[in-house]
């Protein structure tokens, strides 16, 4: 039994000091990701398999517990009634000795004479005969008595010997007891252990390869003007969206699950970039808005920060306002999605016509473009012919482009309002290839969803997103 369970506690530790998934083992970055994947995904199977077959050894070795505490109570029972029947032998025993001792005074000893002394006193051969017949039958009677004596001692010494052994046994059985008690908890120490740095080294994995993205917590509207840019904390965005506001004149949506130290410069809410933070459940933060659109976002319950009115923004002296507005991510605290992971292709399942190069003219003095880098394996973006950089220098790469044509309608007062409210065409530009198909938004609420020509939803493949919303073509 010990053996058996020194075996298994080196088992124990020999799955917690295996290298796991953030320990090195498999993060060497290889040449295709989805092999990492495919491994971290084998190993957390081993990992889980071992969790299930530690969780029904303790749920065994549990349900052992409980019948060696019934064979214990079992034991005390037995060892009760022998020391009673020990006790009612050794009764018995002395009760047979004050018989014998009796009829040997009352019998054969009667004025301190012995059985020779009773042989000599006989009057003549017949009484002699008598005598002898006599003493004979006492003797075989004392002989029995001296037997049963005997045996009931023999019987009684065995009785005390299996006492003797009980006691033993119910030691050992204790002493295991204790023992298999404490390695249940080591055990379950050492499967807590283990279930915590399988989810840690996990989590740790995923983080380390490059097609995974962590669900976005917050949504901050940033200012394109010329004043505004180079933008701080753009090319760590996830997913950007690019949209006209009045004068033709863009602005951004970022959405962040990375939480830059400075982002910004923040700009105001439009309806629509409202509805594009609901959909996407991320904390929404804009320097303010028109009254009907602050009225939009409490009547329908979107996560906001504003950064007119919280202390957690500041204005950036080096800038004139209200290009200036900025704020550090990491320290705001308002961030309020799922932390989930999602894994996301590094391919994708069709071919597509060539699409190397894309752009878009959204007025006179501003036009986006991209230019596919096959080392990169990405799209770099370009303003009026500029690459288009953040304010640390990083380039902007793009790994998927998707064009949303919508409805551009103006009110009197020349504020554009695009419609991302119901469907419509869209080009997708994606590892040198070009996609035409068709996006669906069915509420205000709901999710935007782009499918190609056959009907097939598309899947992004890894990497920072653009949306750009054009007029249509």
């Amino acid at each position: 039994m010990f053996r058996k369970l020194i075996l298994f506690k080196l088992i124990i530790l020999l799955l917690i000091t295996m290298p796991m998934g953030g320990s090195g083992k498999i993060h060497a970055s290889p040449a295709n990701p989805y092999e990492e994947v495919d491994e971290i995904r084998e190993e957390i199977e081993g990992y889980e398999e071992t969790i299930e077959l530690l969780s029904q050894d303790i749920e065994s070795r549990l349900a052992r517990l409980d019948e060696l505490d019934q064979e214990l109570a079992d034991i005390e029972r037995d060892l009760d009634e022998t020391e009673a029947d020990l006790i009612r032998s050794q009764e018995k025993l002395d009760e047979a000795t004050d018989r014998f001792g009796g009829r040997v005074r009352s019998s054969y000893m009667k004025g301190g004479s012995s059985y020779l002394e009773t042989l000599l006193e006989a009057d003549n051969l017949g009484d002699l005969i008598i005598r002898f017949a006599y003493i004979n039958r006492i003797a075989d009677r004392d002989a029995e008595l001296i037997s049963a004596i005997r045996e009931e001692q023999e019987n009684t010494e065995a009785q005390r010997i299996a006492i003797i052994e009980q006691r033993e046994n119910i030691e050992d059985r204790q002493f295991q007891l204790v023992a298999e008690r404490r390695n249940l908890e080591e055990q379950r120490e050492a499967l807590s252990v283990l279930l915590a740095a399988s989810q840690e080294d996990l989590e740790e994995a995923l983080r380390q390869i490059s097609q995974t993205e962590t669900n976005p917590s917050y949504g901050v509207v940033l200012d394109n003007h010329p004043n505004a840019r180079p933008q701080h904390g753009l090319s760590q965005a996830n997913l950007v969206y690019e949209y006209e506001v009045e004068g033709r004149s863009t602005r951004y949506l970022a959405l962040f699950s990375r939480l830059p130290n400075k982002v910004g410069p923040i700009r105001s809410a439009r309806e629509h970039s409202i509805m594009l933070a609901w959909e996407n459940n991320v904390n929404l933060v804009t320097a303010g808005g028109r009254r009907a659109n602050m009225r939009r976002i409490n009547d329908w319950g979107v996560s906001y920060t504003n950064a007119l009115a919280d202390a957690g923004f500041y204005r950036d002296n080096a800038r004139r306002a209200p290009h200036n507005l900025y704020t550090n991510l990491s320290n705001l605290n308002r961030g309020t999605s799922s932390p989930g992971t999602i894994l996301r292709p590094r391919h994708i399942s069709r071919e597509g016509s060539p699409g190397s190069s894309v752009s878009v003219q959204y007025s006179d003095n501003y036009r986006v473009a991209y230019q596919y880098d096959s080392e990169q394996e990405a799209y770099r973006r370009t303003i009026n012919g500029n690459a288009h950089r953040d304010a640390t220098g990083e380039p902007i790469l793009a790994r998927n482009i998707i064009f949303q044509y919508v409805d551009h309608p103006t009110d009197w007062r020349g504020r554009t309002d695009p419609q991302v409210v119901g469907s419509g065409r869209i080009d997708y530009y994606v590892l040198g290839q070009h996609f035409t198909g068709r996006w669906q938004k069915d509420s205000r609420d709901g999710v935007t969803r782009f499918y190609y020509e056959d009907g097939q939803e598309i899947e992004r493949i890894y990497g920072q997103t653009w949306i750009q919303i054009a007029r249509p073509r």
